[in-house]
């Protein structure tokens, strides 16, 4: 799982096609997750089981797929708050939620390429620096966004 610039992005696309297909489950429930990994990353849902918990473990296919994980499962939560969002704005807000949408996705993909080049330098350890700043960066804007959603 090499997660180099173009790589990256690839990545980023089959997860936003995931997300797009299990929108309907709101809450980021562990099967939904596991699908979506096994979909994107082509591995056995036995590996997720295992790994899904093993960001510390030190065996950096297990940390990676972890990271993965946390990354995917505040990828939907995002998900669903910019949906509910959309739900409760007029067209023109819409617009413009979809616009910051947009450049906040560009701005997270370039801040945690930078922090992956910066804090391993190249290497195995590179995909693990992007993935665990994608999932910081994620749970971020979710809990921003998520104050705007009216219950």
């Amino acid at each position: 799982m090499a997660l180099r610039t173009v790589h990256g992005k690839r990545v980023l696309a089959s997860v936003g096609l995931a997300i797009t297909a299990v929108c309907a489950h709101a809450a980021a429930d562990d099967r939904v997750i596991r699908e979506m990994l096994k979909h994107t990353h082509g591995i056995s849902a036995d590996d997720i089981r295992r790994d899904y918990d093993a960001c510390d473990s030190g065996a950096t296919f297990s940390m990676k797929l972890c990271a993965s994980y946390r990354w995917t499962e505040q990828e939907i939560r995002l998900d669903a708050i910019y949906e509910r969002l959309r739900h409760q704005m007029g067209p023109a807000d819409v617009a413009f939620l979809d616009d910051a949408r947009r450049a906040w996705v560009a701005y997270r993909e370039a801040q945690c390429v930078f922090e992956g080049t910066a804090g391993a330098g190249g290497g195995t350890a590179e995909g693990l620096y992007v993935l665990s700043c994608r999932q910081a960066l994620t749970r971020q804007q979710a809990d921003r966004l998520d104050a705007f959603v009216q219950n």
